[in-house]
Formats: C-alpha cells, sequence, structure tokens
C-alpha cells in the first residue's frame, strides 16, 4: 500500500482485567504508520485509567484517554466514533491479542478498490488461552479452536457467531461477504456508519457526541443491530481469513447445535440476570428495527416459530425476562424512528442471500 488511511484504534473499557496490559501493549505496538489510539475508561472510578498511568506510562503518553460515566459498550463506543479523526473505526476488546501487523494486514485487503463499497471487515478471532501466556513464548497460548468468523443469520433470526467452538481445518479460509461483524473485533468504513447514523435531536445543535452508531438501547445484540443496519444501506460486511487475532472470550457456545431448544437452553446457561434480560431485549429490538414484511413466506414463518419457541422458553424458564417486553413497548417509537432513519438501499431477496 502506497497510501496508509488513517485508523482510529476505539478501545472501551470497563474496569482492569488481567489481560489488560498485554492486550493494549499488542495495539499499540502495531506496525501500522497511521493511528490514532482514543480510549474511554468507564469503570466506576476510573480505576483502568489510573492502572494505565501508573503502570504503562509509554502506553499512556501514545494514546487519548478520558474518564466518563458507564455508557455500556454501545454508548462508550459512540463517544469515541464522534471524536475520530480518522478514515476507519476499529472497535476492538482489551481481552484479545493482537498479532503487530494485524491492521496492516486487514488493510491491505479493505483498503482494496474492488472493496470500496464494503462498510465493515473483520478476521478470524482464535481461541486465546490466556493462562498458557507467557512474554517469552506467546505462541504457546495461541489454540486452534475459532472464536467467531463473524456473525451469521439463519432464516429465522438466530444470530450466532460462524464457526464458534471449531477446530480450525480451514473450512472458513475463503474471502467473502458476510451478514457482519461482532462487536469484540470489527473494521469500520466511517463512511458507512455515516450513513446509517441515527441523528439525535440535539445535533441540529452542532453539540459534539451527538450521532448515534450503536443504538444506545441495545446493550446485547448491538453488533448484530448495527450489520443488520449497514447491510440494508448497502454497506456489506467483508471477512478476511488470512488475519487471526485471539480472543479469551468468557463464555462461548457451539455455533451450530441440533435444535432451537438446545441452542437457547446452552446458551443461556451460566449468564447472569441482567445478561439475559438485555439480550432478549436486544434480539427484539434488532427485530423492530430490521425485520421486514417483503422477506419469503418461508423466512416470515420460520421467524414466527422461532419467536414464538422463545417466548415459550423464557415464559416456563425464566418468566422475569418477560418484563422487558414492557421495555420493548416503552420504547417503540424510538426504535421505529432509527428504523425509519435507516433507507433501505437492497431488497429484502439480498438480505436472504446471507441466510442459511
Amino acid at each position: 500500500m502506497h497510501h496508509f488511511p488513517k485508523i482510529t484504534i476505539g478501545l472501551v473499557l470497563h474496569g482492569i482485567n488481567p489481560h489488560l496490559k498485554v492486550s493494549l501493549q499488542s495495539l499499540v505496538e502495531q506496525d501500522y504508520p497511521n493511528c490514532e489510539f482514543l480510549v474511554r475508561d468507564q469503570s466506576p472510578k476510573g480505576e483502568a485509567y489510573d492502572f494505565i498511568k501508573k503502570e504503562l506510562p509509554n502506553l499512556y503518553d501514545q494514546i487519548q484517554i478520558e474518564k466518563g460515566e458507564n455508557l455500556w459498550h454501545s454508548g462508550g463506543h459512540n463517544k469515541l466514533i464522534n471524536k475520530m479523526t480518522g478514515e476507519y473505526y476499529l472497535c476492538c476488546s482489551n481481552d484479545m491479542w493482537y498479532p503487530p501487523h494485524f491492521i496492516t494486514a486487514m488493510m491491505k485487503e479493505f483498503s482494496k478498490p474492488e472493496f470500496k463499497k464494503v462498510g465493515s471487515a473483520t478476521c478470524k478471532l482464535m481461541v486465546w488461552d490466556f493462562k498458557e501466556y507467557r512474554t517469552e513464548h506467546i505462541d504457546a497460548s495461541h489454540t486452534f479452536i475459532i472464536d467467531s468468523c463473524g456473525l451469521g443469520i439463519k432464516k429465522n433470526h438466530y444470530f450466532y457467531d460462524v464457526g464458534q467452538g471449531e477446530e480450525d481445518r480451514h473450512q472458513y479460509d475463503h474471502k467473502k461477504h458476510i451478514f457482519g461483524a461482532s462487536g469484540a473485533l470489527a473494521i469500520y468504513r466511517k463512511q458507512a456508519l455515516d450513513d446509517i447514523a441515527y441523528q439525535t435531536p440535539d445535533s441540529k445543535l452542532q453539540t459534539p457526541n451527538s450521532k448515534e452508531y450503536f443504538d444506545k438501547l441495545i446493550h446485547y445484540k448491538n453488533d448484530v443491530d448495527l450489520a443488520y443496519r449497514l447491510q440494508w444501506a448497502g454497506w456489506p460486511c467483508l471477512f478476511i481469513p488470512e488475519v487471526k487475532v485471539y480472543h479469551d472470550r468468557l463464555t462461548s457456545n457451539k455455533a451450530k447445535s441440533p435444535s432451537l431448544f438446545v441452542r437457547i437452553l446452552r446458551g443461556r446457561k451460566g449468564k447472569m440476570k441482567w445478561v439475559k434480560e438485555s439480550s432478549f431485549f436486544g434480539h427484539q429490538a434488532t427485530l423492530v428495527k430490521n425485520f421486514s414484511d417483503q422477506f419469503s413466506l418461508w423466512v416470515r414463518l420460520r421467524t414466527t416459530a422461532h419467536q414464538w419457541g422463545r417466548l415459550l422458553f423464557t415464559a416456563v424458564f425464566e418468566p422475569y425476562v418477560l418484563k422487558q417486553l414492557h421495555k420493548l413497548k416503552k420504547h417503540e417509537k424510538e426504535l421505529i424512528d432509527k428504523r425509519a432513519a435507516v433507507e433501505r438501499k437492497v431488497s429484502a431477496q439480498e438480505i436472504e442471500k446471507l441466510m442459511n
């Protein structure tokens, strides 16, 4: 590449975890020559900010870091995207190890002329066995187990991480357009993000941080909603299989389970109450904003059956989660307004091509 588009690396922190020092170092030490680093610490007492300043003074001098209230993943990244000066936004996590050539390798593909209409990109996220990590031999912590090869969507609107839990046997080695990128690791084209941004009322006053990219109402499945809106707006997602990063996700599920019941039961095992509630609300809100009656009868029937299955499961095993339906009703008008804010430039049939 003779031209190096500017990349804004955005990281939202909610405290200190064992990975933070290693993960942040691997980000700052990228060999890509045109980066800016924006970090937002949303810890209750600014613990991450203080840790970085004290334990990583050299890195502290190379990043722009701010403290702020906890706006969760969506609100935190919205703040950073509104501040960015790059052409691309790297939405990343602090529980990953990034090879030094990661951004260079991603941008070598993403910035090619034939991909100028691609809105986002992701790569292979592999499981990082952090307990095996040693600074003198980091390869010991790298596994051959896939964490995610991007977001997938089934015809019944079940969303999942492609390949999760599978051994990498080169079954996902084809560069192609996919449904979306996981919020754990995605590079977004700023032009695409602006195309689907929701203009909050105070944006007319030109106040800072007024554009909403990730939906601030959605804490879980916010990446799914963003991926869906980008697809509707004609900004596909590119999967780049030759690039790998390593992720120590706390929980993961097998991507493909034999039945709806097993998928839901396995996916919810061990999750905290508020996580289940947020996940339920996020799924329903995503459908309100993105489902279309222009989908084929088969997709509409399968989605309806899936919805009733989820509701029945929830009513029997987790009835407290159903109170999220009241929250959904409360925000219905806002969700509908956000739905209308995205111009649908592709047909429902084009979206269906991404479903399996």
